[in-house]
């Protein structure tokens, strides 16, 4: 029996390995995903948010237009594809929650002179009805949110029609490295690319980039009356979601990285809801999913091979912005290991001296 053999062993089936293996593949390169079935994926429990805008301070990012026409792009292409709607454009309400944050809306509008992301200013009465927002806030565009367990079902489904996908956990020490090839098992490929989120930080060859995992909580909620019509985007994020439900979030915890929901955080969020909401009465909690965030110490993602084993690479850490994001990366970093084009600097892993 022939032994298997790939171009690219792909670890992990979360968002960034499910679009860089499209990538590949549809560049005719031989791949296979590996997957633990999600257990330790954050993709299956994100919000999927698309905010141009991130932080207190409403920054964006030198590559947002990029970030945004990939995304859209890629979306919409695989919407069709597969006769489903995946993303969902819907204006976001900014929440201030301070008075120096009106200060800092008014700077980057100043400086921005482009209302394609910051809109208007909101009193408070002009908010959605629901919501209680003392300080007002303002308007943004170019948001919305992708149905994140839908698309990477699909993209499962896909892949798996591709002989593409194994469900399979990895065990570091039965994968054998050397100049020629790796060697999983039976399996044999020129490349193998690690895409598996927060166990990153136990990878034995890129264990040591500085990783902060963020485990996450959310609720998802339904009420009898409309709570919200845009995202709100305040302390915690309220989500109108297409069956009529809400996402409600999220949570921040640096330590105690599990899949596994906890009663702090279900106490928290009740909290916040209690907070947001004008009127709490007919609110029911449908669900309470937690995940873990594959975030960076300087919030870029790693990109890049191993300095001292050239067929190993990684393609991760990007944290809250990976709806947005990852798309342009995938196809930015296929580029780079099928034609050797340059990575965007602010995300090469080369940016550490011991990864240079």
């Amino acid at each position: 029996m022939n032994t298997p053999r790939y171009d690219y062993l792909i670890i992990g089936q979360g968002l960034a390995g499910s679009l860089l293996a499209w990538q590949l593949l549809h560049a005719g390169q031989r791949v296979l995903v590996l997957d633990d079935g999600h257990k330790s994926s954050s993709s299956k429990v994100a919000a999927g948010l698309v905010n141009p805008l991130a932080g207190m301070r409403f920054n964006r990012a030198p590559r947002t237009e990029a970030w945004l026409h990939s995304a859209h792009a890629f979306y919409q292409a695989l919407g069709e594809h597969a006769g489903k709607t995946y993303f969902h454009a819907i204006d976001m309400q900014r929440l201030f929650r301070s008075t120096e944050q009106v200060r800092f809306y008014e700077r980057q509008r100043e400086r921005e002179h482009d209302d394609r992301y910051l809109g208007e200013r909101l009193t408070a009465q002009q908010i959605d009805p629901g919501i209680a927002a003392p300080h007002g806030g303002f308007a943004q565009h170019q948001t919305g949110y992708l149905e994140m367990p839908q698309i990477l079902a699909d993209l499962q489904a896909w892949l798996t029609e591709q002989s593409a996908y194994r469900r399979q956990a990895i065990d570091y020490a039965a994968i054998i490295v050397s100049n020629q090839q790796i060697c999983l098992g039976e399996l044999q490929a020129s490349h193998l690319v690690f895409c598996e989120g927060y166990k990153m930080q136990h990878n034995p060859w890129f264990g040591d980039l500085p990783l902060q995992p963020d485990k996450g909580e959310f609720l998802r909620v339904r009420a009898k009356t409309k709570l919200c019509s845009h995202i709100i985007n305040g302390a915690h994020m309220l989500v109108p979601l297409a069956d009529g439900s809400y996402r409600f979030g999220a949570t921040h915890k640096h330590s105690d990285f599990d899949q596994q929901p906890t009663e702090e955080a279900r106490t928290q969020l009740q909290a916040g809801l209690n907070t947001l909401l004008r009127d709490t009465s007919d609110v029911e909690i449908l669900e309470q999913d937690a995940g873990v965030r594959p975030a960076t110490s300087d919030r870029q993602p790693f990109i890049g091979s191993h300095p001292q084993h050239p067929r190993l690479h990684l393609f991760n850490g990007f944290g809250a912005r990976g709806a947005l994001s990852i798309p342009w990366f995938a196809e930015q970093f296929a580029a780079h290991l099928l034609h050797g084009a340059a990575l965007p600097p602010e995300a090469a892993i080369a940016r550490y001296p011991e990864f240079a």
